[in-house]
């Protein structure tokens, strides 16, 4: 800056009326206490930790500091109130760590986009660290840190927050359309933020359908300074316009540069699922190692890609591990239990099978229960190779629960048609096939769709000669 310029700076300075002055202050101060009246909470164990985060997070002004130290615990205080910032100890009490815990809330939308989340782990790799970081929190921490640099986290998440706030709130409400001209109006604001905004704006183009418009945008940044979120929401473009080849090729090359990015290897699996490879599609999967048992969503993917290719033993596992890491949280679904019983049932280990019902009763509801339990009843006499005794029991099914199987979740009723087809109920099969479908199901609910008419035709066709 020249001396000109310093000075003019410094006249401006010297003539700001007081209460400028005083509001200018007042900000500064405003922007070094981010919770002032707020509550915080924090969950982690550690007594000595939890104290020192206490007393780190009243001097930037919480009101009030909860504590918490399983995901459980979590869930009863969010029932009941909101927090302003959750700082999260990655190892947790429990069956369950505090990545998973992001992911239900996340997944299941129970955190505004008000609220900060911080990720406190011990892991100094970087690997491990982007594991921690798979769900978006709003920022993380390397343990051993000081209160100095917690302080200055807080204070950068909240400024970003405060800032940016009218492209978040328009995202989170998904006014997609809307986005691009806010963001357009805070980059001239705020450009120490441009990264991030371009990115909300490009995106946002994408959710609002509007895919020529995300395409040229992203090859026209690519060209001039390509990111691998470029690469990954360029293959997402090719994806809605079935051009597999090209998304595939894309994510190759970004999970060959960026093993770590670990959207771009679930994306890339669907792909290859798209192109009829699931073998392919569970080993970029399986070798995420450690990473990948991260996500109960991404388990139950390696589970549906096991039974695509036959190995029960892996799909076992994997379902093992959703069924007890989801257990007594939102994440937990029927269908898991469903889909486990029915390989217990084909090996002949009913008594495996049976064992699920008492997990299932501290998970699910009453009505929930019976449904399971009465299709897993079907499934047992179906592998038994009673089909006269399993056809009189669906049929019963059908007159029982008439009024809630349209209000079942998609997965449930693939299970559910599977039982119709392998009974030869082909117009109900048929019937629930369409309902299904109006539900965008997944790769692997049309698999099973497809898998059971074909074996459904084909046993007619026996029948019939």
């Amino acid at each position: 800056m020249s001396q000109i310029e310093s000075f003019t700076e410094f006249a401006e300075n010297a003539q700001e009326k007081p209460a400028e002055k005083s509001d200018r202050m007042k900000q500064a101060v405003k922007d070094m206490t981010p919770l002032k009246g707020k509550t915080a909470l924090v969950v982690d164990s550690a007594l000595a930790t939890r104290r020192a985060l206490q007393d780190q997070l009243s001097q930037l002004g919480a009101k009030t500091v909860i504590f918490a130290s399983s995901v459980s615990e979590v869930e009863q205080h969010l029932s009941s109130r909101e927090f302003a910032l959750i700082v999260c100890e990655y190892q947790l009490e429990g069956d369950r760590n505090g990545q998973q815990l992001l992911e239900d809330l996340r997944v299941n939308k129970k955190l505004n986009w008000t609220t900060a989340f911080m990720m406190v782990t011990g892991e100094r790799s970087y690997s491990n660290v982007v594991a921690v970081a798979e769900f978006e929190p709003d920022d993380y921490l390397i343990k051993p840190f000081t209160a100095s640099t917690l302080s200055d986290r807080v204070v950068r998440i909240f400024n970003r927050k405060a800032r940016l706030a009218e492209a978040y709130k328009a995202a989170y409400d998904g006014q997609y359309l809307a986005v691009p001209e806010i963001c357009e109006g805070l980059e001239i604001r705020f450009p120490q933020y441009l990264n991030e905004l371009e990115r909300m704006r490009i995106e946002s183009f994408f959710w609002s359908g509007q895919l020529g418009k995300t395409e040229k945008e992203l090859l026209d940044k690519i060209e001039r300074a390509p990111k691998p979120w470029m690469h990954l929401l360029l293959a997402k473009v090719n994806l809605e316009k079935k051009d597999f080849e090209e998304a595939g090729g894309l994510l190759a090359t970004v999970v060959k540069t960026n093993p770590e990015y670990l959207a771009a290897s679930d994306l890339y699996a669907d792909v290859l699922w798209e192109q009829n490879k699931p073998g392919e599609a569970l080993e970029v999967l399986e070798k995420m190692g450690a990473k990948a048992l991260a996500s109960t969503s991404r388990l139950r993917k390696l589970a549906d890609l096991a039974v695509r290719i036959g190995d029960n033993t892996r799909s076992k596992n994997y379902l093992t591990k959703v069924i007890d890491r989801s257990r007594n949280t939102s994440l937990s679904q029927i269908h898991d239990y469903l889909q486990l019983s029915k390989i217990y049932v084909t090996e002949g280990r009913h008594e495996e099978a049976e064992k699920l019902t008492a997990k299932m009763r501290s998970t699910v509801n009453s009505a929930d229960l019976d449904l399971a339990r009465a299709m897993m009843t079907i499934q047992k006499e179906i592998a038994e190779g009673r089909s006269v005794k399993a056809l009189d029991k669906l049929t019963a099914f059908f007159d029982t629960h008439a009024e809630v199987i349209p209000a079942l979740e998609p997965e449930t009723l693939t299970s559910l048609l599977e039982l119709c087809f392998a009974v030869n109920m082909g117009s109900k099969g048929y019937e629930l096939a369409s309902q299904i479908t109006r539900h965008k199901p997944s790769k692997a609910m049309l698999d099973r769709i497809r898998t059971s008419i074909t074996m459904f035709k084909e046993n007619s066709l026996r029948n019939a000669e």
